[in-house]
């Protein structure tokens, strides 16, 4: 199906220097496309988003960030041919990842585009869904994205994201530090609790449909492990804020860190949690 959404984006510019947060998350995401699917937590996500986003045959979706096309393909795969997909992401790399697979497929109703979803205009009432996995709390205004998104839905029409909840791993002792700190760090706070992924859909104009957490990993890990995630968390887009700051303030935070992870520990090993919400909320239809 050929989709006649009014797209008309505005190409992202390269990024000039590393300052720049949609540079940094683009060039982060060139660099983990050959080896992003690898990662255990990422299938069984985009599997949860589709169990709740109530995907039908003929629905035009919209994938927000969508990677390498994990959610993109499956959507396809269930409107059919009367249906069609619209697959958006900043990194050419991950999109070449995701054209890939879908030539593997066979499908041919997903138009992907390279693009700035907050620079992106579509159609308003273009979309039945509209998906958004790993990629919500990189957005720079989430309120203001979601209210864009509801312009973009068909009455009637969903959305369903994926955010950090409580606990989120080892990550949620970097957050605690960083709080601790006076450092807000959006990416572990912006949907972390059930009542603010409540309040983010109201006050963008959705009706709340359901806010689900899901636990997507627990196991024992060796400390050691545990605190190398600092190092690899600290790679992420999410967590830029601290690496703008001082040498010194930083080394501070991760001293902090190492202490924190040591007082958790048990014989040598702690335990990783990763709890994400799971959030759908609808479109009011027309005159409500």
């Amino acid at each position: 199906m050929e989709l006649d959404i009014g797209v008309r984006h505005p190409m992202r510019e390269e990024a000039e220097n590393h300052h720049d947060f949609k540079g940094l998350t683009t060039d982060y995401f060139d660099r983990r496309s050959e080896t992003y699917d690898q990662d255990a937590i990422f299938p069984k996500l985009a599997f949860v988003i589709i169990r709740h986003a109530d995907i039908e045959p003929g629905h035009c979706v919209l994938d927000i960030g969508t990677g390498t096309g994990r959610l993109a393909l499956q959507a396809a795969k269930m409107v059919g041919d009367e249906g069609g997909v619209v697959a958006i992401d900043l990194s050419a790399e991950m999109l070449t990842q995701a054209h890939f697979k879908a030539g593997m497929d066979n499908l041919s109703n997903i138009q992907f585009i390279q693009g700035d979803v907050e620079e992106a205009t579509f159609d308003n009432n273009a979309f039945d869904r509209i998906l958004c996995s790993s990629a919500f709390v990189l957005l720079s205004d989430p309120h203001a994205a979601l209210r864009q998104w509801n312009r973009w839905l068909k009455s009637g029409g969903m959305v369903t994201f994926d955010a950090p909840g409580e606990p989120f791993g080892i990550n949620s002792i970097i957050a605690e530090v960083a709080e601790a700190h006076g450092i807000d760090l959006p990416y572990a706070t912006i949907a972390n609790t059930v009542e603010k992924c409540k309040e983010l859909l109201e006050s963008s104009g959705f009706e709340v449909a359901e806010i689900s957490p899901e636990l997507m990993q627990e196991h024992r890990m060796l400390t050691e492990e545990a605190l190398f995630v600092w190092e690899k968390s600290l790679a992420h887009p999410a967590w830029h804020q601290l690496n703008l700051l001082p040498a010194k303030e930083l080394e501070q935070l991760r001293k902090d860190f190492e202490t924190k992870v040591h007082a958790k520990a048990n014989d040598g090993t702690i335990v990783s949690k990763i709890i994400m919400h799971v959030v759908t909320g609808r479109k009011k239809t027309d005159g409500v």
